[in-house]
Parts: structure tokens; sequence; C-alpha cells
């Protein structure tokens, strides 16, 4: 609750927001002025308030009515901006709308004039929620005029593309004048993200819904159905991008679409041929998105898509904020599949993915895998990451470009889900898109390639009795495999038939043969066999990643930190039963152990709805395989991860946590290791001697 809810519309709040714009603004410069009188608010065809300078003037409409009741306003406030343009042609002519809540046709409609005046640097309108005015109105009477000053707050609306619902304004805000608060910030996310979480929930349940009517009229069966349903997401993504770009109104609004039906003089098919135009986008064709076999059924008609999607979705903005409309309708799939308690296969929570690219501390030419990229998490994130670290530079532009074209890969060995992949990387901006439909254990012509791998494989049981997986691959490329030897068997079959032979030559032959077997074995041509039908995925993703490291990530870097980093959640078992022991044996012999962080086993409660015991495990590949480690390894416990079994947001002890975080605590542990060099030689008592906090490390 904002203090202006409560305000009388006629007689007061008019009145209170023009006396705190006017203890704000004109400190800094502005006139304030209320249309209205001190007992009455404004009527007839004047903006409610206005506000200029010699360069500036904005127009600050004021309402009270909430919803569907908003869209009586819009016109009216729209035709004020463009009367102020034509009195003040010289000036930039801007305007607020303030309401206790933005309706979500309201944010449609600023949108799209928004998007007229696209190429103007005025004309634009940003709407603003009473509590979000309210932090922004108090900030600036708190502080003098050098604190915030009017082109800063100006500048706000060059912006006016990120601003797509209340809650992205208000952080927009805050990020932008008031980066310094940040109890507020984390606040508002807080807000932010438990709001979005409900919102993932209302989509699952309404995407099902539609899924279910596409089934019930005959428009499309059986996993055509949710095809169906992800196509249509799609459009809808595709259209808020292209909006937001700056490239034409969005055609999947209510409005939208009804103005594309009549361009195209089509009132029955004119989804098809939307979804058929964006298709052929060049972008989308260079990278081979869609193919002949990706199509709306022919009964979807319009009717359909106005009533079952545009009327109940188009309350939800899915480009630029939290909200996963892909991640939603791939939950749905996985529902439908009987695969959603398979967390590891569909789901990494958005706070770890965050933290392990933060852990990853990824550089702007790292090219990066994720080998079960699921529909893409890891690879967006760490795209901004490495995006971020390049803004400002000279060649911006081309070094984005390459990040974005040359240096994400992904693999997942279902069609449906690449393709979902390919769609979120898409949105986010990558135009090739490496992503395959491909086994992530055999990319072995990328061996060799990249400089870091995040993932989160499968974390059940995978068979290595695979059709594509032949014995050769088994025994030599799967080195955790358990096996057993053939050539000892023989050895021993020989051994035998050599006591019980009386035959001299006979004798002979069996001794030549067992020599020849024993020198096989010596020079390491030993036969395998492996045995037994699967193990942990996890298990063997750790082999099949260790070949696809680049040896020397960065060879200006301490012996212990020079190779590919490989950062993966592990199901613990891999870490602490008899069963893998090999596979920890593999993981000493192969690489640097850099951090093991344990997590909640509820960390994949909201998404699985099943309690899985997970680790992330950092490890960074060996140069040489014979080196022993000699740094300690970080060991951490989070038992909380940013959201509970309810999917509410609650403390996050991975990251942001006022300084006591995991990722904090790490970064500190890792400067002490560091210095603890002498030369190329880590020296164990100086790094005793340093004192780190006990129970973050270990020495073992």
């Amino acid at each position: 609750m904002s203090r202006y809810d409560d305000l009388n519309p006629r007689t007061e709040l008019e009145q209170e927001i023009t006396k705190d714009l006017k203890r704000a603004f004109e400190k800094r410069g502005f006139e304030v002025r209320h249309n209205g009188t001190e007992s009455s608010h404004t009527t007839g065809g004047k903006p409610d308030i206005e506000m200029w300078d010699d360069n500036v003037h904005i127009n600050i409409e004021v309402t009270k009515t909430k919803k569907s009741s908003q869209d009586r306003e819009y016109q009216s406030i729209k035709d004020h901006l463009v009367q102020t343009k034509s009195k003040n042609p010289r000036k930039k002519c801007f305007m607020w709308f303030i309401s206790p809540e933005t309706y979500y046709r309201t944010f449609n409609s600023i949108k799209d004039s928004n998007f007229i005046f696209y190429n103007k640097d005025d004309m634009k309108i940003i709407a603003i929620s009473f509590s979000a005015f309210e932090i922004f109105i108090n900030k600036l009477i708190e502080t003098t005029k050098d604190f915030y000053t009017k082109d800063e707050v100006i500048s706000l609306f060059k912006y006016h593309r990120e601003f797509v619902d209340d809650e992205s304004v208000l952080r927009f805000f805050v990020q932008k004048l008031f980066p310094e608060d940040t109890e507020l910030i984390e606040e508002i996310k807080e807000v932010e993200e438990n709001k979005h979480e409900k919102v993932v929930k209302d989509l699952v349940s309404g995407f099902k819904t539609l899924e279910n009517r596409l089934r019930e009229y005959r428009i499309a069966l059986t996993s055509r159905a949710i095809m169906n349903v992800i196509y249509l997401v799609f459009i809808k993504l595709y259209e808020e991008k292209r909006q937001s770009e700056g490239r034409g109104k969005n055609r999947f609004t209510l409005e939208g679409f009804r103005e594309y039906q009549e361009a195209i003089d089509n009132q029955e098919n004119a989804v098809h041929e939307l979804f058929n135009s964006i298709k052929n986008d060049r972008e989308l064709k260079r990278c081979k998105l869609f193919s002949d076999a990706d199509f709306l059924e022919e009964r979807l008609k319009d009717d359909f898509v106005i009533e079952h999607f545009i009327e109940i979705f188009e309350q939800y903005h899915f480009y630029t904020t939290k909200i996963d409309g892909l991640g939603a309708a791939y939950e749905v799939l996985g529902q439908l599949s009987g695969k959603d308690t398979k967390a590891g296969q569909f789901f990494t929570p958005e706070n770890v993915v965050n933290f392990m690219v933060q852990l990853a501390e990824l550089h702007e030419k790292d090219v990066v895998l994720d080998p079960a990229c699921g529909t893409g998490r890891f690879l967006t994130y760490a795209m901004e990451d490495m995006i971020k670290k390049v803004e400002g530079k000279r060649n911006e532009t081309e070094l984005i470009e390459d990040i974005k074209h040359n240096q994400l890969y992904g693999a997942d060995d279902d069609p449906l889900v690449s393709k979902l992949a390919k769609m979120n990387m898409y949105i986010h901006g990558d135009g090739k898109t490496n992503i395959f439909a491909r086994d992530g254990l055999k990319l072995d012509e990328f061996d060799g390639k990249f400089d870091v791998i995040l993932t989160n494989p499968p974390l059940g049981d995978v068979s290595y009795r695979h059709p594509s997986y032949d014995e050769d691959f088994r025994t030599k490329r799967m080195s955790v495999v358990p096996k057993k030897s053939i050539t000892d068997e023989k050895i021993k079959r020989l051994s035998n038939q050599l006591e019980k032979t009386k035959d001299e030559k006979k004798a002979e032959a069996i001794q030549k043969e067992i020599t020849k077997l024993e020198a096989d074995k010596e020079n390491g041509r030993e036969e395998f066999e492996s045995t037994g039908n699967q193990m942990k995925g996890g298990a063997l993703f750790i082999n099949a990643c260790y070949y696809y490291l680049n040896e020397e990530r960065d060879s200006d870097e301490l012996p212990e930190w020079r190779g590919g980093k490989f950062i993966t959640i592990i199901d613990e078992g891999v870490l602490n039963t008899d069963d893998y022991e090999n596979v920890r044996n593999f993981i000493k012999e192969n690489f640097y152990i850099k951090a093991v962080i344990s997590l909640t086993q509820d960390t994949f409660v909201p998404v699985s709805k099943t309690p899985a015991k997970t680790s992330i495990l950092y490890l960074i590949k060996k140069e040489d395989t014979d080196a022993k480690q000699q740094e300690p390894t970080f060991y951490a416990h989070a038992s909380k991860v940013g959201k509970d079994t309810k999917g509410r947001a609650c403390d996050n002890h991975l990251i942001n946590q006022k300084n006591k975080d995991v990722l904090r605590k790490y970064f500190e542990f890792k400067e002490m290791v560091k210095k603890s060099y002498r030369g190329n030689q880590f020296d164990k008592n100086t790094f005793q001697s340093l004192n780190f906090e006990e129970g973050w490390f270990d020495e073992e």
C-alpha cells in the first residue's frame, strides 16, 4: 500500500502529488502546475499536472482507476501529450501516467504509442504505480539538487522499452537512480520473484488447460497439442522482442492481431500467416530453428487462438521479465511425458544457475558448453555475463556478436528440448544458436574446444548400453564405466590349460600366447569388456567433459588454474558411496578440485516436486595427470538457495546474502590460496597462517 491509495481522487490525490512534485523538482529547476484547484481535480482537456523548464515539458496524469477502467484514460492522456508538443515544438515532451497499478492493456497501449515515436527522442510515456512513485519522489525530496539531477531523471525515458510491468519500472528506477540502496533492491527483487513465481505457476496451469482444449476440440492430438502450445508461446515472445527492438507493433495482442487480420484480409487463418512469416525471419532461417515439420495444425483457427490464448495470456509479458514462458511450456511438456520428477533433465533453479556462472568467472573470450542444456539457462546467463564484460570497449559491437554467434554451445538428446533451447537463445539475442539435438556424451569432434563447461546433467541413472555406444566406446572413451579385463581372463584360462597339458609343443604354444598377452597388457593394449548397465548421469558427463575441455585455458595462470573449467551439479552419491570410488579416482587423476558446495535437498523441489541431495562440483582440467593437487579444496553448504519448497522467495546462501554468502566466502578463500604461492609452488604453511574461517574448506 502507498500513502496515495487512501486519498480522495477528486479533492486530495492530484493536490498531494503536486505538492510532492514541487518539493522534488522546483529545487532542480522545474516549474510545477496543477491544472485543477485546491479542492477539485483537473477537468476538461488539460493534463492533470504539468512540469517544465526551458528544454523539457512533462505531463503528469493521475488516476485511481484500476484494471479495465483504465481503458478510458489512455486516449485522453495520449491526446494531451500531442497537444502539449504542438504548443511546445522546441521542447522535449514526455508524460508520466500514475495509478495504483497499471493494467496490462494500458501497458500495451503505451508501448504501441511509444513505438509510433520510436525514432524520436521525446514523446514517450512511462506508467508508474503509486508505490514506485512514492519511493521515487521521496528519494528526490530527501536529497539536494546535486543528487539525481533533472538530466538523470529525464534520461529514464530512454529506457521505455524496458518498462513492461510495474515491477520492471520500479526495479529499473531504483537500479538507475538509487543503486547504492542494496536493501531496497533486495526487497524489490524478492517481491518481483514471488510475483513471477506465482505467474509461472498460473502459466503452467493455463498451458495445461490450453493443451487439453486443443485435444478436446480435436484440433491437435497427443504430442502435437503441446507443440502447438509451444509455437504460440514462441509467437508471443517473438512479437514482444520485435516490438521492443522497434521493428514493428506487436501483432499478437488482441488489438494488434485484429489489425493484422485486417491488413492481410484473413479473419480465419491469420495465425498461420503470422507463424509462417516468423519462420521466414532471416536469422531464424540461418540458424535452422524451424523446418517443414514445424507447423500449426490446420484446424487451429483465429477464433480459438483469440479466445484460448491471446485473451488469456495477453496480461503476461515474457520478454525482458523474469517470467519464463518457454520454461512454463517446458514444464507442461515434462509433466505430460512423465519426466517431471527428473529435476536434472528439466530445470535448474535460476539462483543456482546464476551462482554457477558467477563462480566460473567467465572471460569475454571463453568458449562455453552445456552438453545437457535443457532450455539453455546456463548459456543465456553465461551470454549475459560475458556481454557485460565487453560493454564500453572500443570494439564492443564486434565482441558481442562474437560471443552470441561463436562462443556458446549446447546439446540435448531430445530434439524437442533442443528446439526449445534454440528458441530461448534466439529470444536472448543469439542469432546463430549453436544448439544441437545431440547426445551430450558423444560430442567427440569438439574435444579440447571448450574453455568452460557449465551443466546440470540428468541426476538419475543413465544407461550406457545405448545402441549408439559400442563396446569400444564404452571401454576406451567411458573410463568410469565398470569393466573387466578380457586379457586377464584369457591369461587365467590359458594358465589353467598350461597346468593341465602334458604335451610339450602345446605347452610351448600356450606359454607363447600368455607371454604375448602379458606384453600387450604391459604396453597398454589390454582388452576390456564393460560390465553392468547404468550409472548416474553426472558420472558419465564428468568423463565426457574431460575430453571436451581445453587443457590450457589461461597459460599465464598458476599451475592449478590453467586448464578448462568444469562446473556441474552432481548427485552426492557419486561423491561419497563405494559404488563410485572409480569415478572419484578419475576426478582426482584428471582434475584439480576447486570447490564442492553441498545444496539443500529441497533445491529442486519447487521444479521437480522431488528432493534430491546434490552438490555443485567445480573442477579444473589438469595439464599433467601425474601432478598431485597441492591447493586445498573449498567446501561449503547452502541450506537455502532463494526459493523454499513452495517456490516462494527466501534467503539465498549462495549469493547476495549480506556479506555471508558462499560466493563471497569462496572468493576470499581463492584470494588466500593465491597469496600462499611462492613462485609456482603452493605453500601450505603460509595458507594456514592466513587463518581462513574454519569449516569453509578442506585440505584433503
